[in-house]
């Protein structure tokens, strides 16, 4: 099995290039949509309650709330990962293993460098998009202020990222020639992979 990672900053484009994969018949793993999922979770909440009380109304998550708190404090990133990231983790690898058969797998790991699992894919595609763009595609975003961009985009890695990928895809074009290239750039893995 070919494990292929996708990460990229907030805005960038890996879900619509997971979504692309996908719509390749390429089965796809979504870090970002098990954390949704996993938000959902009464045991998830509990936890999280207990560190971020000031995060919930009654018994709802404020997830605008608890992104300010936590991307303004390091030390509370990092308690709320410990919470989340076990659960991500035994879903990415029940994904992998449900899925050994297959000839490739895309996974979209938006911290693949900041938690040093790129070690663990046997190609990295890093989605790139100008400043510009990622902001007008981030603030059409649900209750997304500049404050919070800025906070969120301070604890991912950015440019640093390029020189580790296999593939760097600039997702600053139309929908249709970013489409072409992530296809170049499947056809080039499966042909490599070989």
């Amino acid at each position: 099995m070919i494990l292929v990672g996708i990460t990229g900053t907030i805005g960038s484009g890996k879900s619509f290039a997971l979504n692309f994969f996908r719509s390749q018949k390429i089965k796809v793993f979504s870090a970002d949509d098990e954390v949704k999922k996993i938000l959902k979770l009464k045991t998830i909440k509990e936890k999280i309650h207990k560190i971020f009380p000031e995060s919930f109304s009654k018994t709802k998550l404020n997830k605008n709330i608890l992104a300010s708190i936590v991307f303004n404090d390091k030390k509370k990133l990092k308690k709320l990962e410990s919470i989340i990231h076990p659960t991500v983790i035994k879903k990415r690898n029940s994904f992998v293993k449900k899925n050994k058969n297959k000839k490739i797998v895309m996974m979209e790991i938006p911290i693949i460098f900041e938690k040093k699992s790129a070690k663990n894919y046997n190609y990295i595609i890093l989605m790139t998009v100008s400043k510009v763009i990622q902001k007008q595609r981030v603030m059409r975003r649900k209750n997304m202020t500049p404050e919070l961009l800025k906070k969120i985009l301070s604890n991912q890695i950015s440019s640093e990222k390029k020189k580790y990928v296999d593939f760097v895809i600039n997702n600053n074009k139309e929908k249709k020639e970013t489409k072409k290239i992530l296809k170049k750039t499947l056809d080039k893995i499966i042909s490599t992979s070989l």
